[in-house]
């Protein structure tokens, strides 16, 4: 059984999210100049011209319409106009967009302190009085949740909002064309299909004079709905038809225009787009086929299987695990390699992301209509999945920052897939609905040691519904995911919800396994860690001594586990007022942590924080201080500044400086805790309220907190 002991929670923090903010000018090809836009494309070149209205214009409309190609264009255009600032931030998730966005600051001229909690404030002040000219495109706006950020985009107080600077233009490309969700400081400009001559040009520019005239490519033109995605997708296939020899063609394979329209017409008359792309792209592969891409139909089916975020091909899809997915048992990474890049080339899936930015992992992603119209089953998802929680890479505990990489990238999916193994779903057997709940249930705990605690109780929540349903209330691993959503409430501040779990944990596993089985050692160390925080010393350090001693049996005083209950207990020395005892027992603590982990690591920087409380209550204020920047220091590196530990340390930081008479300073820091703690806890945590509460009145001693 994989318990999550002492989770160690880190909030993702844009900053430590590896991103970029320069346009993907490559995505631009010369050779298929846009067409049909040039009213519109006028238009943000005169407001780029210093005649900025500081208005949010945002590009709208469905799917494949070309929005993202407007906003390359533009760029393009101005590139040869003088020195100006192009920033191009990705809006599909939340952290990488707030890391984009942060980016964009630090690369306007604000300084590290400024990119934190108030970044969106202090990012519009520096781009209202920046030097420059600046253009600041966001693409892929699809949830626009993620816009609000510390506010409401609508209100114009989210991340994007009204500005003064007359050099300086936003643009916002999103399927959203709805007027109340942007509120009144933004400007909608609809980006809709192509009139017939615009959609013929496009067919040519693609399929070239040899696809047929401009007569028969303005009827395919108006046949495709004039929408660029399957204008482009349809000249892309004809112009690989005609590059084969016509000996080597299948018999009826469309060659020019005419030819693919009566394909289409052969397959229903609707205008329906998704229908249009359906038959376009079921074509293609055909064509895939023919060049001898056999995997190419399957391989779609199956990325079109996984979930909308950005799929980690070389986790999902390497051979190792493929190997046992109907029909890509015989896919080698040579093969699997070169058919992406013809699915790609063909305009089925978004270029291969070789620049590594998701999770430090390269990716793909389909088009979502695409996506929308191939994925027809789940099944092979879940297996593949199953195949990649064997990695080496991936079995490391989600807690263990070496994994981070592959499960920021896999806990998308894996909570996708868990959408079809709830109660209701009978495609998928009881194996496969447990492997969804052992993916999600590690992909809750990735989002728990991110700090996302609101969304990892989510998860947790729902695999404990499963594995009840499916395993039963007291199998060992339903039991483990109780624990883990008892940790969770823990977390969340809900600790009387989470004492009766943690006493059925303990109670079931002592049954389950024995009284000093390790699985029984966890669950009583974490019920003893509960009942210190809720304030019963008593029963706290009556369990951590019984869960210590049978530690020092089985594994010596140097191991990790009884190490963590000597940690448990030296907390509780603190709060009977030992000091001296607690100071010597967390040295003696720090000095083994520092030898086994370095300075960084999350135990290292936990004991040291907790000495620093003691020198605090001990009035031995310059060291308290002098540790206490310490353990910020490693904690803003490696989470960041907003997760509930980082936050911890500088409210500690506040009161040592309160102390030592140096209020400013402790002022300004613990305002920057209690605004980051009201966004990522929530007004009525017991943290909040501590934090608030000393925000008003500076406690004189005893302040401190303890991990």
């Amino acid at each position: 059984m994989d318990i999550a002991q002492l989770v160690v929670s880190a909030a993702a923090s844009g900053d430590r999210t590896a991103v970029t903010v320069a346009p993907p000018v490559a995505e631009r090809d010369a050779r298929y100049p846009l067409r049909g836009r040039e009213q519109l494309i006028a238009e943000l070149l005169r407001l780029c011209a210093g005649r900025s209205d500081g208005r949010v214009h945002v590009l709208h409309g469905m799917s494949g319409c070309g929005k993202t190609a407007v906003a390359l264009e533009l760029v393009h255009r101005l590139s040869g106009t003088g020195p100006r600032r192009v920033w191009w931030v990705d809006a599909r998730h939340a952290a990488t967009f707030a890391a984009g966005m942060r980016a964009v600051g630090r690369q306007a001229g604000l300084g590290g302190d400024e990119v934190g909690e108030n970044a969106a404030d202090a990012l519009w002040e520096r781009l209202g009085s920046f030097t420059r000219p600046w253009l600041l495109i966001v693409d892929n706006a699809e949830d626009l949740s993620v816009l609000d950020g510390p506010g409401r985009l609508a209100a114009g107080t989210g991340w994007l909002r009204p500005h003064a600077h007359p050099g300086g233009l936003v643009v916002v490309a999103t399927r959203h064309g709805v007027a109340r969700l942007w509120g009144g400081a933004a400007v909608l400009h609809a980006v809709g299909p192509l009139p017939p001559d615009d959609a013929a040009q496009v067919l040519l520019d693609h399929a070239g004079e040899q696809a047929g005239a401009v007569g028969a490519a303005c009827a395919l033109g108006v046949r495709l709905g004039g929408l660029p995605l399957a204008l482009s997708m349809a000249g892309s296939y004809l112009a690989e038809v005609n590059t084969m020899p016509v000996a080597l063609r299948e018999a009826g394979t469309p060659s020019d225009f005419a030819s693919y329209h009566r394909v289409l017409n052969e397959h229903g008359s609707s205008l329906n787009p998704a229908r249009v792309i359906a038959r376009a792209w079921q074509m293609s592969v055909e064509l895939l086929h023919q060049m001898g891409f056999v995997h190419a139909g399957r391989l779609l089916t199956v990325l079109a299987a996984f979930g909308e975020a950005p799929i980690p091909y070389t986790l999902l899809l390497r051979p190792k695990v493929s190997a046992v997915a109907p029909g890509l048992g015989d896919l080698d990474g040579t093969t699997l390699w070169r058919t992406l890049r013809e699915l790609a080339a063909l305009g089925l899936m978004d270029p291969l992301d070789i620049s590594a930015t998701n999770g430090g992992l390269p990716c793909v992603r389909l088009h979502p209509l695409i996506r929308d119209i191939a994925r027809a089953e789940t099944t092979t998802a879940v297996t593949l999945i199953e195949q990649a929680l064997r990695l080496e890479e991936v079995r490391i505990p989600p807690e263990d920052p070496q994994s981070w990489s592959a499960w920021a990238a896999l806990t998308p999916h894996a909570l996708d897939l868990l959408q079809h193994a709830g109660d209701g779903r009978p495609r998928l057997s009881a194996s496969q609905r447990t492997v969804c709940a052992e993916a999600a249930e590690l992909a809750a705990r990735y989002l728990q040691t991110q700090g996302l605690f609101a969304q990892a109780r989510r998860g947790f929540e729902r695999v404990l519904s499963i594995r009840s349903e499916v395993l039963g209330t007291d199998h060992v691993e339903t039991v483990t995911t109780r624990h883990n959503l008892a940790s969770i409430l823990h977390d969340l501040g809900a600790l009387h919800e989470a004492e009766p779990l943690r006493v059925q944990v303990w109670r079931a596993l002592e049954r389950i396994c024995g009284a000093e089985h390790h699985d029984t050692l966890i669950a009583r160390h974490e019920l003893g860690r509960l009942l210190h925080d809720i304030g019963r010393l008593d029963g706290a350090e009556d369990h951590l001594h019984c869960v210590f001693q049978a530690r020092l049996r089985s594994g010596g005083e140097r191991n990790s586990d009884t190490l963590a209950a000597r940690h448990e207990l030296a907390r509780v020395l603190h709060d009977r007022g030992n000091l001296e005892g607690a100071r010597r027992e967390y040295q003696a603590l720090l000095a083994i942590r520092l030898e086994q982990f370095g300075e960084d690591h999350p135990r290292t920087t936990t004991a040291r924080h907790n000495h620093a409380c003691v020198l605090h209550d001990m009035g031995l204020l310059q060291q308290a201080h002098d540790e206490c920047r310490r353990v910020l220091a490693s904690r803003t590196g490696l989470y960041g500044f907003a997760h509930p530990k980082t936050l911890a340390t500088a409210h500690l930081l506040a009161i040592v400086l309160h102390a030592m008479s140096r209020s400013a300073e402790a002022l300004q820091v613990v305002q920057q805790v209690c605004e980051a703690a009201v966004r990522l806890l929530g007004v009525d945590h017991p943290q909040t309220r501590r934090y608030t509460r000393d925000l008003d009145r500076f406690t004189q001693g005893g302040a401190g907190e303890e991990e």
